[in-house]
């Protein structure tokens, strides 16, 4: 296709005219200086004259063109997007087209230069844009030096978001997508193309377009995309490969647990899973992989247990959330599930809790934003480490037997509670993988029931199972962080939470209360300082009736601030109850979101300054439907990193 074309007239597309891409850029636009060139400041957008010209530039370069999609046509070796070039488009539809695109955010000069970036010692050369009906077409050969080495095609669409409707669509609410039509190289090239994907996922985000898609088809890209954090399109596919993955261990007897099979919930976790158990597959000459053995795949790799399966699986369509419009990637665990934990009539934590905050997200256009998580339910032995066995026998005997409630009153439970209170655990598990390996930057896990007053062996307060105690504990077994700092700002004292991190030293639990002479479950004093080797990392700061926003922030900065500063903690856990909001029904406390976003935003800051940006919360209580939803709509807008103040709102 390129071959064909003559040499193209005149100079090349001069230096980066666009300011917005300098720092992909600069430096002859060599990837390898990305760190120093990151330091230059975003400025303004290129005006439409700016982008004509560009496009007369590269038209006289032969660089522009048309592009027919045409599947009678098979580009190059028979591989990647089927196209013919075609006449170059009228200038309305290069503009209008480039408008919904790029949204004049880049000249298409400064794009071309982008995309044509070297790579150690690879270029791209004979590179086009191809402009098509409803998107551009990018299209080049690899060289390293005077040899060929393979080729690439992207092209970049603008799609209607199935979670915003047609109405957004019409609306200009769209996903805009960087399709990885095909990538091909003649050998494995010493990281080639993770280094370019990641340079790109940088400049893809700073443009603003929303996934990577493409289908992992080769057989090493069966894994390396996977562990480059794509996932399975269709989420079907992941019940498929479970099923598969269950035939594999049966049939070679491995040392595998179901409950380790159901923790997989994304493409990433099949290509990191049981790393430690190795298991034989075998390869053809053409470097594919099959698990077993014939006359064509003869070679016998040891490999471990999720790399080989991946590798040996059927291909796969796959995509990567990379820019969500706000400054920091913000997961959300969640999970219709949830509300299947019915209470009864007229108790404040039911169902309704989980559905009014869900509407709020809509309502504040936040689905296209968020990273959105599915929980899993967690192993049980794990969480008898954490709560007594016998009393998570007890809990699950006493919803089998039909009881409306369990130890107490204010723990009310249905058919499903036992399973839903696990899978509220599992949902901070999942929010900590998500962070830990770095899908995401932070994480909220809007998951019911409750957990901060469930103790070892005991239930109170609407709460069963201590969730963040599980995601704390599943950070360090799992992930090696040593030191963990739990914030737990509910209007009530996590009495659960402290007893049990009360002597350990490497979790420091700070709870901001109401006094406990005044609230339930009347615990939380300034002397409970922890005990043993625990004491002094545990931090209770009780506070008067009807204090407000101004004795609040006085006080976190005076206290909170500094013990975390002093503690260097490795993730931030929120124990995140919107209870304390003056609209409450359970408590006393007057606040208003101004302190939600003033605790959010401060705790992003330390975040980012002590380890990494890493924060996991976890909501607790919050048993008005309106300040609930107001209020975790302003932390959720400040993990992100919004700027902006949000306003208080009912409904």
């Amino acid at each position: 296709m390129q071959g064909d074309l003559p040499g193209a007239p005149g100079d090349s597309c001069p230096a980066v005219s666009h300011p917005l891409l300098k720092r992909q850029l600069d430096s002859s636009t060599v990837i390898e200086d990305q760190s120093r060139a990151d330091e230059r400041s975003v400025r303004t957008a290129p005006s439409r004259q700016d982008i004509e010209r560009d496009f007369e530039k590269l038209i006289e370069q032969r660089k522009l063109f048309g592009a027919e999609l045409n599947p009678t046509i098979i580009k190059k070796s028979g591989k990647g997007t089927r196209f013919l070039i075609s006449a170059v488009p009228s200038r309305a539809k290069l503009l209008k087209r480039w408008a919904i695109l790029f949204r004049n955010a880049i000249s298409p000069c400064a794009l071309f230069e982008a995309l044509s970036a070297r790579t150690h010692e690879f270029e791209h050369r004979e590179n086009l844009l191809l402009f098509g009906k409803d998107r551009v077409i990018y299209d080049t050969q690899i060289l390293q030096g005077e040899e060929s080495i393979g080729e690439l095609t992207l092209s970049f669409a603008s799609l209607a978001d199935p979670m915003l409707g047609v109405l957004a669509y019409l609306k200009g609410a769209r996903l805009r997508i960087v399709y990885i039509e095909h990538i091909h190289l003649t050998t494995q090239r010493s990281g080639y193309a993770s280094t370019l994907f990641r340079y790109y996922e940088r400049l893809f985000r700073d443009l603003g377009f929303n996934q990577f898609r493409l289908s992992a088809a080769l057989s090493v890209g069966k894994y390396y995309w996977a562990q480059e954090g794509f996932d399975f399109s269709d989420k079907s596919e992941i019940g498929r490969r479970k099923g598969d993955l269950r035939a594999l261990i049966k049939e070679r007897s491995l040392p595998v647990r179901e409950v380790e099979i159901g923790r997989l919930n994304h493409a990433y976790d099949f290509a990191r899973f049981k790393r430690d158990l190795r298991i034989f597959a075998y390869r053809n000459a053409e470097g594919f992989y099959s698990l077993k053995r014939d006359e064509h795949f003869r070679e016998e790799v040891s490999l471990p247990l999720g790399k080989a399966f991946l590798l040996s699986s059927a291909k796969w369509e796959g995509y990567k959330t990379i820019y969500t419009n706000t400054p920091r990637r913000t997961g959300f665990v969640t999970s219709s599930e949830y509300l299947l934990h019915r209470t009864r009539a007229g108790h404040p934590e039911n169902p309704g809790r989980l559905r009014t905050l869900l509407r709020a997200v809509r309502k504040h256009g936040l689905r296209s934003s968020l990273v959105f998580l599915e929980p899993y339910l967690p192993d049980l032995e794990f969480l008898e480490g954490i709560h007594e066995a016998e009393y998570l026998a007890r809990f699950r005997e006493s919803v089998r037997s039909g009881a409306k409630e369990y130890s107490t009153r204010d723990c009310s439970i249905c058919p499903a509670s036992f399973e839903i209170a696990l899978l509220a655990a599992g949902g901070v598990m999942a929010g900590v993988d998500a962070v830990l390996n770095g899908r995401v930057d932070n994480v909220f896990c809007a998951v019911r029931p409750p957990g901060h007053h469930a103790g070892r062996g005991s239930t109170m307060g609407f709460c069963f199972i201590n969730n963040i105690a599980v995601g704390a504990i599943y950070a360090r077994t799992v992930y090696g962080v040593e030191r963990i700092f739990i914030l737990d700002w509910d209007v009530h004292h996590g009495n659960g939470t402290q007893e049990i991190f009360e002597e350990d030293p490497m979790t420091y639990y700070c709870s901001i209360h109401e006094h406990p002479t005044f609230c339930f479950p009347g615990t939380g004093r300034r002397m409970e300082r922890g005990t043993g080797a625990g004491t002094g990392a545990t931090l209770n700061l009780p506070l008067k009736p009807h204090a407000g926003d101004e004795e609040l922030m006085e006080t976190f900065e005076k206290e909170v601030v500094p013990a975390i500063e002093r503690f260097e903690p490795g993730l931030i856990m929120v124990s995140a109850g919107f209870d304390a909001h003056s609209w409450d029904p359970i408590a006393d406390l007057d606040l208003t979101e101004k302190s939600f976003a003033y605790m959010t935003r401060r705790i992003c800051e330390l975040a980012d300054r002590l380890c990494g940006g890493r924060i996991v919360s976890v909501l607790e209580g919050g048993y008005d439907g309106s300040s609930l939803a107001s209020s975790a709509m302003v932390h959720l807008k400040m993990l992100q990193g919004r700027s902006q103040e949000c306003s208080l709102e009912r409904g």
